[in-house]
């Protein structure tokens, strides 16, 4: 990775530090102005001048610490055609797999996750886990992860919901589960922080 990429610093309790980025969209993917090299978007859910931090996170004592316990490991489910790599730790809940190939990912009347590459056709799979916006999800063919799918950097703004973090913005001290794109939990509330874990769905979060 080149470095001239963008970098995201996560300060302990408070909010992100973006440098060097040159794309950032909001939810109807329009572009926000960014006055200075280095802008400070908020996590902590509560500021006023979403996406950017306005201090608040010092007001409500927000911490930014991982509370999660539980560890996943990475499951690889080998098919015919191609192998499903599914890092189920990192999954955000954006939908993208219930929405786009429920077949393959999930089975039983309580549709338990479990990813079964030969449930639907392969292009269909392949559109689905470039859909999935946490990098939960990659594939292999041939032996040979695919994983990175954006070539310039930027971060989105998603509806009530998690920063899409795409291109290789490089994340300091933290592990995503692909550095190509990664959600970044806007809410304040997930037990995985720095990274969304789908908590803003329940959590009420608006923003």
């Amino acid at each position: 990775m080149s470095d001239d990429k963008p970098t995201i610093d996560v300060p302990e309790n408070g909010p992100f530090l973006v440098k060097g980025l040159k794309k950032l969209t909001d939810a109807e993917d329009q572009p926000i102005e960014m006055a200075k090299d280095v802008i400070a978007l908020c996590r902590c859910g509560a500021s006023k001048n979403k996406p950017f931090c306005d201090g608040t996170h010092k007001d409500i004592g927000f911490t930014g610490a991982t509370e999660r316990q539980e560890s996943y490991p990475v499951r690889e489910c080998e098919g015919q055609e191609l192998t499903i790599v599914d890092d189920i730790g990192a999954c955000c809940h954006a939908g993208a797999c219930v929405n786009g190939a429920p077949e393959a990912f999930f089975k039983g009347e309580g549709k338990e996750r479990v990813s079964t590459p030969d449930g639907c056709e392969r292009d269909k799979i392949i559109a689905t886990i470039r859909a999935c916006p946490s990098g939960s999800l990659a594939y292999k063919l041939d032996g040979e992860v695919h994983d990175e799918y954006f070539s310039e950097p930027e971060i989105f703004i998603s509806k009530d919901g998690p920063l899409h973090v795409r291109g290789g913005v490089t994340l300091k001290d933290e592990t995503p589960a692909t550095t190509d794109h990664y959600t970044l939990c806007r809410c304040g509330a997930s037990k995985n922080k720095p990274f969304c874990d789908g908590t803003h769905n329940y959590s009420g979060f608006k923003g």
